[in-house]
């Protein structure tokens, strides 16, 4: 998809549950490299992209618990 970064895109999210969550970065940064978010979303970015903060952090919050030790 022409104008579309993954890596960009990725940081964005990571701010935006940061923000939503109250977590510092590196807390989500952690949480998502555990959880294996960062392939979630370079899986899944064309589409998630396209609809709200909030479902998308309700996606990510969905498919940390499938991820869930």
């Amino acid at each position: 998809m022409p104008g579309f970064d993954p890596a960009d895109y990725a940081v964005y999210v990571l701010e935006a549950y940061r923000r939503a969550k109250g977590l510092s970065g590196a807390q989500v940064a952690r949480l998502f490299d555990e959880a294996d978010v960062f392939r979630f979303l370079e899986d899944c970015g064309d589409s998630l992209h396209c609809q709200s903060d909030e479902a998308t952090i309700a996606d990510i919050d969905e498919f940390i618990k499938g991820h869930a030790p």
